[in-house]
């Protein structure tokens, strides 16, 4: 054959006794490629055409936005049978997402072609197929010691020129789908399984960096999913979801975004000096949800050659944007030390993984050759499974000391709640001891003062009595007589019985105010009237009115209680005793924030002293202001048509 015989540059596939058959053939130093730019040429002008070897690589013509005018792409390799024994081989292609594809087989010896397959596609069903397989794989048989040259015409539209072509014996092909089948089954249900424990990871600690980690796994499933043609296979249908192959392009795309996204939570620099990149990577997403928009657009529209053209360079550009905000977000978090540990953690995690999507590009812009790990799909897998397992360890460890933490946290708060329980029943202990010694002093007044003032009052009642029945009797001029001074003696008795009756009515106070541990303003109110009516307006006269204002159920300390007690009572008495008063007010006001306003005005005469000299006679006002003092107060006493007692206390803490 003419053409052949002028393009014969490569190797030949030589099939021997010795091969295992089990094995995949060497093909890939017996490929020839041809790109026909006419677009039109039939096998019989391709064979004619120039040929150049592919070399020891796959066979790769870059990557095409052009779908208006897409160049078709030939291969073919030239196979020698030199066994005994027809051999029967597939040729098989690893990808799935080609628009055409048809296989020629030529006898060269007798310049004819033997077979020709159908046109297969990414659109032809799986049962149409020569073989039931997610990818392509065409039969070829060769009688023993006969040569073949076989043609492979691959058509595709856009995306990248890759064509990962490899050659099996018939028992090699079928006894290699069933463990690779096992291998994507495991790595997907791998993948899987770590995308439901970071779920529930997420679920149970509300913390957003287990959520962008299950995104980033499920993402990764739908990656593999997809470019290995498992939707091609198992689920033909929802390839259409999207027009013509953008399916292909969607889930890479949500990969690497996806990626961004958990990136922004495992690094986080918003709250650091190099939050402009946090922001400038939130531009980024906005980016690739441009990028969904235009890969489903064409639903409801359909571009323009030109514009289609100019749509997948910006696609193609912001398709890859996220890996340079990746690696900014790495260098920043490990250069300025903000998150050492982290960043060396995700930089070795995901290195193999994109350091193989990077050896592609630059292989499909021709700067490095296609070698085999880059376009297989085992590789991405293994690379893939060492970046979950190292993350999935990296953030389980991040679990961890978050639990030891909230543990700590817990232990501490554990510790200042006992600590503060003791510190309670210490003060509660002390507060019983304090309420125990004031019920002691209490009952030690009431059983002992008081019974020793209540025998004295007995008492001088009796020697009273008895002065008063003692006759007067007459005597000398000019002498004095003891019988004379009785009456006078029975008066001075009767006074004593007076002030030991008041010293009572204080004890009997003292006592009420030292067993309550708390008042309310209604209870200080009613007490204080009971006071004023029992023993100043129904003894002494003294019309007096009690107003007081506040929340009734206001508590009111004892001290402060004893306190207003003894000044109203001070002042009270003063009225009565000097002011020749026939009203007084009595008014208490009180605030929640502890100020207090207490004054007593009398219509009394006034004050007809000075200060000082207030201060120096009067013992009951120099109590007064003590007591006023003690409650934080300032005391005032002043004329104004009367007495004012003026007893104010400003916004402060209540004593």
């Amino acid at each position: 054959m003419p053409g052949w015989a002028c393009a014969q540059t490569a190797d030949v596939v030589v099939l021997t006794e010795t091969d295992d058959l089990r094995e995949k053939l060497s093909i890939e130093s017996a490929l020839e490629l041809y790109v026909d730019s006419s677009r039109q040429q039939p096998l019989s002008g391709i064979e004619l055409q120039p040929f150049r070897s592919v070399g020891r690589t796959i066979p790769n013509v870059g990557y095409t936005g052009a779908t208006a005018h897409p160049n078709p792409i030939w291969l073919r390799f030239r196979i020698h049978n030199a066994t005994h024994q027809n051999a029967q081989l597939y040729a098989r292609i690893n990808f799935w997402c080609f628009d055409s594809l048809q296989f020629f087989v030529v006898d060269p010896a007798r310049d004819s072609l033997l077979t020709a397959s159908s046109v297969l596609g990414w659109r032809t069903p799986v049962e149409a197929r020569p073989l039931a397989d997610r990818n392509f794989s065409f039969p070829l048989s060769i009688p023993a010691g006969v040569e073949r040259v076989a043609y492979l015409r691959v058509y595709k539209l856009r995306g990248t020129q890759v064509i990962p072509l490899t050659l099996w014996h018939r028992a090699g092909y079928l006894a290699n789908m069933p463990g690779e089948y096992l291998f994507w089954g495991g790595v997907l249900l791998s993948l899987l399984f770590v995308a439901v424990m970071s779920l529930f990871f997420f679920i149970t600690t509300r913390d957003h960096i287990y959520w962008s980690y299950t995104l980033c796994v499920l993402c990764l499933i739908g990656f593999f999913f997809i470019n290995d043609g498992f939707m091609n296979q198992f689920a033909f249908d929802a390839q259409f979801w999207l027009p013509r192959q953008n399916i292909y392009f969607l889930f890479p795309l949500l990969l690497f975004y996806s990626q961004l996204v958990f990136i922004r939570t495992f690094l986080p620099l918003q709250r650091t000096p190099a939050r402009w990149l946090h922001r400038f990577s939130t531009v980024g997403l906005l980016a690739g949800l441009a990028c969904i928009l235009m890969l489903t657009a064409e639903l409801l529209v359909t571009y323009p050659p030109g514009l289609e053209v100019t749509f997948m360079r910006v696609f193609t550009l912001l398709y890859w944007l996220p890996m340079p905000l990746i690696g900014a977000f790495v260098v920043v978090s490990i250069g300025r030390r903000y998150y050492v540990a982290a960043g060396w953690l995700y930089l070795v995690s995901v290195s193999p993984f994109y350091l193989l999507n990077f050896g592609q590009v630059m292989a499909n812009f021709g700067l490095i050759p296609t070698y085999r790990p880059l376009v297989d799909f085992r590789w991405y897998a293994v690379a893939a499974l060492f970046e979950v397992l190292a993350l999935t360890f990296g953030l389980a460890y991040r679990y961890k000391l978050m639990r030891d933490r909230n543990d700590e946290l817990l232990s501490s708060q554990r510790e200042k709640e006992r600590t503060t329980y003791v510190s309670e029943v210490q003060s509660l202990a002390l507060r019983n001891n304090m309420l125990e010694e004031k019920e002691r002093i209490a009952r030690d007044l009431h059983d002992n003062v008081g019974a020793q003032l209540a025998l004295m009052i007995t008492s001088l009642l009796h020697i009273s009595r008895q002065a008063e029945q003692v006759p007067v009797t007459g005597g000398r001029m000019g002498e004095s007589h003891s019988d004379e001074r009785m009456p006078r003696l029975a008066d001075e008795l009767r006074a004593v019985v007076g002030y030991a009756r008041e010293a009572i009515r204080t004890l009997r106070e003292t006592i009420w105010a030292i067993n309550q541990e708390s008042f309310t303003i209604e209870e200080f109110g009613e007490r204080l009237n009971q006071y004023v009516n029992r023993y100043v307006q129904q003894i002494n006269g003294l019309e007096v009115t009690v107003q007081i204002d506040g929340e009734p159920n206001e508590p009111l300390s004892s001290v402060q209680v004893l306190n207003f007690f003894r000044i109203v009572q001070e002042a009270l008495s003063n009225v009565v005793k000097h002011a020749q008063a026939t009203h007084a007010d009595v008014r208490l006001i009180t605030r929640p924030d502890g100020a207090f306003h207490l004054t007593i005005h009398d219509n009394g005469r006034g004050l007809n002293e000075t200060r000082d000299e207030i201060d120096d006679r009067h013992y009951g006002i120099h109590n007064m202001k003590r007591r006023a003092e003690e409650l934080g107060s300032q005391f005032r006493i002043y004329d104004h048509n009367g007495t004012v007692v003026d007893v104010v206390r400003h916004g402060a803490e209540k004593g």
